[in-house]
């Protein structure tokens, strides 16, 4: 028979009143269906009401019209007896749910239709125990049913189109968002991205290379509200445990962790036993955990986020659901910042695959192993960001000026210094390169934040010095200081958006006071700094002048005085940098500061900066000019002379003591 419309659902019978049913009872009496919830015993449905009642107070609204709406009863067939909607919301137990579905199909009118809340049991198995398979559906509401607005809307072997279609409307009629299943697969989506990105950061505590704290506060510095152990927690140790036992039930490579087994046999199930990865005041208090800030760097977490991609790219390629849906559904269900799909393309889809393929040899996991899909993507020249197309499409531009390679990504400037054969060293093509792309950046209103960085193992490793030494005289020097190198800086320190600075390799001479000009700055571990002008008879205008608002008087003046490189940890240290982290995660660190500092109004950024400049102004302004007028005639005497030519012929300039 043909499926009902919209307007013929007013009745709807829940069946089974926990957490989810009483949840779901309440949604659909809050938009006006009346509703049976059903149970075995007087008391869960008592508790229930008293539930509901709560969550509308909190909610601000009247209870008593929603509760009206609602009827309770141990009777299961009378409360299925004029229905036009079942929703069941057992435990996860298919020989209990199927047991419902028959029932259901012999007390429930002919018109009705029936749908499971199960999160990964089989819709097809509960529908093959009705007669009537074709009105059978999932429909899969999050917890907290009343707070989270996503439906998994699931497809059985035999759901009808039209069926679908409305438990569509209905769950935009009751303020939910739908995602659409077209297959009946374990897990789903949410369950089944959700095992894939959980199971590796518990691989992690298994192991013991990482701990919760560690992991969750890598996670929260992606703009996550909650770390995955955090949502453990709260949403139920053993709940999870009852998904990977599910999945792996249904031969879906599923390996559960020695750390989550253990807290499940010792009843540590999180918030609700009041002991889980965290301990909380008491069983079913929650308090916020304290994550500590600065462990953030510790692990990486697109790992997390690459086993989640990897899950994402088997329901794309089996037709199971779309692009869109998979980030809506972890954006609206999970709380995700952006979606998977969203940031594999922002990470770089040939990244994604070199993570899943170092994670797949250390481990063996058939989770890891990279999906044709994303390995097509590559070939394909799909990266995401970096290429204008991933899943999605995007603004993406680039263009040369000189040895100076100008990127747009997104919302983001990406200016790369590109003469690695020299080590990015400074000439004249590169400063006006570097003067030309910072105006490109500028003038692009829809340029939120540049990155700076150079190509090969370098940064930059100063000035062009070849260059330098055919300077003929005095006058020639100040006349490049003056017209070539002081624009540039000007540009940079002008440039109204925020500049980062990333680092991974040597930064040196005019490359580190090109890190001191930024306004934040990240450097890869194995990164080295220095200001080594003084060693061959010159001196570092730059630090000299701005060092002295970002640094103290002793460790600028033993930086400018003996050329010594100085790690990525002592010059984080020292405030020339914001974080030192591994060199893998030193692009990503970048990149998320370039999106956090967007959060905040452009013209806003642009004041801050502009008044920043003009306290610099004010402090150092005559000392820059009287540091560049120093270094022309450092470079013309004798001993800077000396000093050149022994740099070019790779000697060591010898001084007297």
């Amino acid at each position: 028979m043909a499926a009902p419309s919209l307007e013929d659902i007013e009745t709807v019978t829940v069946i089974g009143a926990g957490s989810m049913g009483h949840g779901i009872a309440q949604v659909f009496a809050m938009h006006r269906y009346d509703v049976t919830l059903v149970d075995i015993e007087e008391e869960p449905l008592s508790t229930a009401l008293e539930n509901i009642e709560q969550s509308l107070e909190r909610l601000g609204e009247e209870p008593g019209p929603v509760l009206d709406r609602i009827t309770t009863t141990t009777d299961r067939n009378s409360g299925l007896s004029d229905t036009d909607l079942m929703v069941e919301a057992t435990p996860e137990d298919i020989d209990l749910k199927r047991d419902v579905f028959a029932a259901a199909d012999e007390a429930a009118p002919e018109h009705a239709i029936l749908a499971t809340n199960t999160s990964t049991l089989p819709v097809t198995e509960m529908a093959d125990a009705t007669d009537r398979p074709e009105q059978v559906v999932g429909m899969h509401f999050s917890n907290p049913v009343p707070l989270i607005d996503l439906v998994e809307v699931i497809s059985g072997e035999q759901t009808s189109d039209s069926v679908i279609e409305l438990t569509v409307a209905l769950s935009e009629d009751v303020g939910k968002t739908p995602v659409i299943l077209e297959k009946d697969v374990p897990g789903f989506l949410l369950n089944r991205i959700n095992y894939a990105f959980w199971s590796e950061g518990l691989r992690h505590l298994d192991d013991g290379r990482h701990d919760a704290e560690a992991i969750d506060a890598s996670i929260r510095r992606l703009g996550f509200p909650m770390g995955p152990f955090e949502v453990l927690d709260f949403a139920g140790i053993d709940v999870f445990y009852m998904v990977c036992q599910a999945l792996q039930d249904r031969d879906v490579p599923v390996v559960i962790s020695e750390t989550h087994e253990n807290l499940v046999e010792a009843d540590a199930y999180g918030m609700k036993t009041g002991e889980g990865f965290y301990d909380y005041p008491s069983p079913g208090e929650y308090a916020r955990v304290d994550i500590p800030r600065e462990r953030r760097h510790e692990y990486n977490p697109y790992q997390m986020i690459a086993s989640a991609v990897n899950a994402a790219a088997w329901l794309l390629d089996n037709d199971v659901t779309t692009m869109e849906d998979v980030d809506t559904a972890m954006r609206t269900g999970m709380s995700w910042p952006r979606g998977p799909l969203e940031f594999a393309d922002e990470y770089g889809i040939d990244r994604i695959i070199e993570l899943l393929e170092r994670l797949h040899e250390e481990t063996g996991r058939e989770q890891y192993d990279p999906h044709p899909l994303l390995e097509r993507m590559v070939e394909q020249g799909r990266l995401g960001w970096k290429t204008g197309e991933g899943f999605y499409e995007y603004d993406h531009e680039t263009t040369s000026f000189g040895s100076v390679e100008y990127e747009r990504r997104e919302f983001v400037a990406r200016i790369v210094l590109d003469r690695p054969d020299k080590l990015n060293a400074m000439d004249e093509s590169a400063w006006r390169g570097l003067r030309a792309a910072l105006e490109q950046a500028r003038g692009d209103d829809d340029i939120r934040a540049t990155i700076v960085e150079g190509s090969g193992r370098a940064f930059s490793a100063g000035d062009d010095i070849p260059e330098m030494a055919g300077w003929e005289s005095s006058d020639e020097c100040q006349e490049y200081l003056d017209e070539v190198l002081l624009p540039a800086i000007k540009a940079f320190r002008a440039h109204p958006k925020p500049t980062i600075a990333l680092v991974d390799g040597i930064a040196t001479g005019a490359g580190c006071e090109l890190v001191l000009l930024s306004d934040l700055a990240v450097a890869g571990d194995g990164s080295r700094f220095g200001q080594p002008e003084g060693t061959i008879g010159a001196l570092p205008p730059i630090w000299l002048a701005h060092g002295t608002t970002s640094v103290g008087k002793k460790k600028l003046l033993e930086l400018a005085t003996t050329g010594d490189l100085f790690t990525a940890t002592e010059a984080h240290e020292m405030g020339l940098l914001n974080y030192a982290v591994d060199s893998e995660q030193a692009p990503d660190v970048a990149r998320e500061l370039a999106r956090s500092t967007t959060a905040s109004a452009p013209g806003s950024i642009e004041s801050i900066k502009t008044i920043w400049n003009g306290v610099e102004d004010d402090l150092v302004d005559d000392w820059l000019a009287t540091a560049t007028d120093e270094l022309a005639e450092r470079l013309m005497s004798d001993e800077g002379r000396h000093g050149l030519e022994a740099f070019i012929e790779d000697e060591t300039p010898r001084w007297e003591r």
